[in-house]
């Protein structure tokens, strides 16, 4: 004999479709609403990574030693700052010191393109520009008063003395 088999037995309820269709949708618009900040540090030079890596670059290596991060020297910061501020005397930077001493502003210092700005200072911890050398540790544009501007902020020691190093990018 041959066995029949019920014609009312059905593989998919539409209430089972409905849930994989439910889910396929917010896994969809999951997708377009995150790939796009994906690609996002790639698309601009502007922004906290731009900043991060200014700051941390100055902080650990160009104004002072790799091996002791964070511990600026006095030679090369002041010579940095005057060179930006176009005050270098003479003698300019030390040889020893770890950046390009020919460039005369902050986005060619840093390889940033001519548009964006880059504003770098340093200040004591309850706020001002520090001048531990008798100039004002400052360099680069003014901060523009609108759009987006993104800071970094190291704490860096130097001349035995606790200050602020803040990177500004816009």
């Amino acid at each position: 004999m041959r066995e029949t088999r019920p014609t009312t037995a059905r593989g998919q309820t539409t209430i089972d479709f409905a849930i994989a269709i439910g889910l396929f949708l917010v896994v969809v618009a999951f997708v377009a609403a995150f790939v796009p900040t994906i690609f996002a540090p790639f698309q601009s030079a502007d922004g906290p990574q731009t900043a991060d890596r200014v700051a941390t670059s100055l902080s650990t290596d160009r104004l002072g030693d790799p091996a002791e991060p964070y511990v600026l020297n006095e030679t090369c910061t002041s010579a940095f700052f005057e060179q930006l501020d176009g005050d270098a005397d003479d003698g300019g930077a030390p040889t020893t010191c770890r950046y390009d001493t020919t460039v005369d502003n902050t986005s060619a210092m840093f390889a940033l393109p001519d548009p964006g700005g880059v504003n770098v200072s340093v200040h004591r911890l309850d706020g001002p520009v520090a001048a531990p050398f008798g100039e004002a540790l400052a360099a680069g544009p003014a901060v523009p008063d609108s759009g987006t501007v993104t800071a970094a902020r190291r704490v860096v020691l130097l001349d035995g003395e606790t200050y602020r190093l803040l990177v500004r990018v816009w």
